[in-house]
């Protein structure tokens, strides 16, 4: 038995090489192999050998012990498990022999996952199954324990990718009772119309897709001699949706609409967002309506939001709109018939949007026109075809529209502070700011006094890019590597100004029956205009509404990837076009301009030099040619991994592709 004294200093000597070790806390990382790593908060990696991987799962938050390895690699030892966010995940179940597992869909991590026998279910292998941890292997000598909550289906199931993607990122998929009860109650007849003025005789149309459903924007304009009045009555799901009801904490909690391939998920029930709230033709329906003055020059001079009584007089589409004021021949005939009042407001739309693009090239900032790719799927709901769309005058039109309003909404929000949602964008990411100060130093001396974190440096280095740039391959470059140094945007409560667009303040308020945020400023502008208290701070919604919107975006990206995927299966061996999207030290990433889709050139391969990469310029240079963001170069399709949905390319030369091509059916 150990004296009192030997256990005194047995203590110590543990306290003392406690204190001798460096301790730190990251997030574990895992690899394709069996060894891990530990991003430190500080940004550094630490080496977590296999046997230390064994105990923790992708995500977790741990403490660790830092100590140096022989080859002078920073290595951590587990010391405490602090969060593990990998609560519910999915997966394919597989079988060895007896024993029942789930390879969850957590790449790199390729770990099998053991289901006891009392958590078994009658799912068969290769079911695509969601799941939930049930024991941590971090104190159970790296064995962990899962049981499966809902079998999704089989991987050949009609519409299963969908149903997969929507488990995956945790995407609602039920109703409540509360929430379908409100909704049966609401009717257009119950609108209490007090404080609404009657627009129901200005010509207002909407102008939409030819399969949109929920409509939320009608717009007309008129000359005024100076300029022009333009219109834009918004859908008011708020007149009947009142904060805090069941209802809103669906919509709250759904974040936006998503348009998943073949797996649309609504905010709100579609009785509501396709009929009662939609802007149909010929019907009455409550509104936000902002009365915009624009002169001449495009500049707006005022505005005005108003509660009131609408009826959009016709649903028009993008192309018939377009068709009707370029006079293309062959246009929609009954377009023809529209009233003189309808085509004189879609003329003064027209010439207000020219104007008002105009005044934003002088004092704003103005983004690249991109193609638009429509997915058509069959009745297996895979893809079936791919129409690259060119975006026309009506879709203009509408989106100069929309961007006015709320360029509208922000000012109005920030005159009475802590009100609305702010859409923002803060410019370059902090650290990458010195980065894109010295690239454009280099290139552009005359901007080295600037400061790109200020919003009138920042724009008008933009636009003389966007300007120059077209006639100054090194410009264009310049311009790609700066646009990658930026931030994403994001929302805040306090006014924050969107670079990207160069506007001191910006709040989306046009798409309320699809987007929270929207809604949730209709909110925020019925309570300026009738001097009531919001019912919640919008600092509490930010975050959380940030976060919801990267998921879905997340979701639908993975989605179509996946689908795309099944569709170049069939299509290896064919030859496109495409822009470098990418550049990393073994390859370029290059996207498909006819499909919209990514896939990799390997340059680096065995036997040959290695490609010389600069990280700074992202460049690639191999012994022959140098590969630089934004340049178009020939690639073949050579091979298509649907399961780790991997799109693999192979260089051709253009004049061989040119020919190709030409013999080629159009995908």
């Amino acid at each position: 038995m150990l004296s009192k004294d030997a256990i005194s200093q047995l203590s110590q000597l543990k306290s003392s090489i406690v204190s001798d070790k460096t301790y730190a806390e990251g997030t574990v990382r895992p690899t394709a192999k069996r060894f891990g790593f530990v991003r430190l908060d500080d940004g550094r990696d630490a080496f977590l050998n296999p046997d230390q991987m064994l105990r923790v799962l992708p995500g977790d938050r741990v403490k660790v012990s830092l100590t140096e390895n022989s080859k002078k690699q920073l290595e951590a030892t587990l010391d405490t498990l602090l969060e593990t966010p990998l609560t519910t995940f999915v997966g394919r179940y597989v079988r060895k022999g007896p024993a029942h597992f789930v390879e969850p869909d957590l790449p790199p991590f390729n770990r099998w996952l053991f289901i006891p026998p009392h958590e078994r279910t009658n799912c068969t292998e290769g079911d695509l199954v969601a799941c939930e941890l049930v024991r941590h292997p971090f104190k159970h000598e790296g064995k962990a324990q899962i049981r499966v909550i809902n079998r999704i289906g089989r991987p050949d199931e009609i519409g299963i990718e969908g149903r997969y993607i929507a488990a995956k990122f945790n995407l609602p998929s039920e109703w409540s009772e509360a929430a379908l009860e409100q909704s049966q109650n609401i009717k257009i007849d119950n609108l209490d119309d007090t404080n609404r003025i009657d627009l129901t005789q200005l010509p207002l149309v909407t102008i939409d897709s030819e399969f949109t459903r929920d409509m939320d924007d009608a717009v007309h304009a008129v000359g005024t001699g100076e300029g022009w009045t333009l219109t834009t009555a918004i859908a008011d799901p708020s007149a009947f949706i009142r904060y805090g009801s069941a209802l809103d904490d669906t919509a709250r909690t759904r974040g936006s609409t998503l348009y998943l391939l073949g797996h649309p998920i609504t905010m709100l029930p579609t009785e509501l967002s396709h009929d009662t709230f939609s802007l149909m033709p010929d019907e009455v329906r409550p509104a936000l309506v902002c009365e915009i003055q624009v002169d001449s020059s495009g500049n707006i001079t005022d505005y005005r939001f108003q509660q009131a009584l609408i009826k959009s007089h016709h649903k028009l589409s993008y192309q018939a709109v377009s068709d009707l004021l370029d006079q293309t021949e062959g246009s929609d005939d009954s377009y023809a018939t529209l009233p003189d009042t309808v085509r004189e407001s879609l003329n003064a739309l027209r010439e207000c949007a020219a104007a008002r693009l105009n005044y934003r090239r002088e004092h704003a900032l103005v983004m690249e026109d991109r193609a638009d790719y429509q997915y058509w799927l069959n009745d297996q709901k895979k893809i079936e075809r791919i129409e690259m769309r060119q975006r026309n005058i009506a879709q203009k039109i509408v989106e100069e529209a929309m961007l006015a309003t709320n360029i509208c909404a922000g000012n109005l929000f920030k005159e009475h502070p802590n009100t609305g949602l702010y859409s923002g964008h803060v410019g370059f990411r902090p650290e990458r700011l010195e980065d894109a100060k010295q690239l454009t130093c280099e290139h552009l001396p005359e901007f080295s006094a600037q400061d790109l974190a200020q919003l009138p440096h920042f724009q008008a280095l933009f636009k003389h890019l966007r300007d120059q740039a077209p006639q100054s391959p090194e410009l264009n470059v310049l311009l790609s590597l700066l646009q990658r140094l930026q931030q994403a945007g994001s929302l805040s409560a306090e006014h924050q100004s969107h670079f990207g667009l160069g506007f001191d303040a910006y709040a989306t308020v046009t798409s309320p029956i699809r987007r929270y945020q929207d809604l949730f400023n209709h909110y925020a502008l019925k309570a300026i205009l009738n001097n009531h208290e919001l019912a919640v701070a919008p600092s509490e919604l930010a975050e959380q509404q940030q976060k919801i919107l990267i998921r879905g975006r997340q979701a639908s990206r993975q989605l179509e990837h996946w689908l795309l995927c099944q569709y170049l299966a069939e299509q290896v061996g064919t030859v496109h076009f495409g822009t470098i999207t990418g550049v990393s030290p073994n390859g370029i990433n290059v996207r498909l301009n006819d499909i919209g889709c990514d896939g990799f050139v390997l340059l680096s391969e065995k036997g040959k030099p290695r490609p010389k990469f600069d990280s700074r310029r992202l460049q690639l240079t191999t012994e022959t040619t140098v590969y630089t963001l934004d340049e178009t170069i020939a690639v073949k399709i050579s091979a298509v991994d649907v399961d780790t949905r991997r799109i693999s390319l192979e260089l051709v030369n253009p004049a061989i592709a040119e020919r190709l091509q030409a013999f080629e059916p159009a995908p």
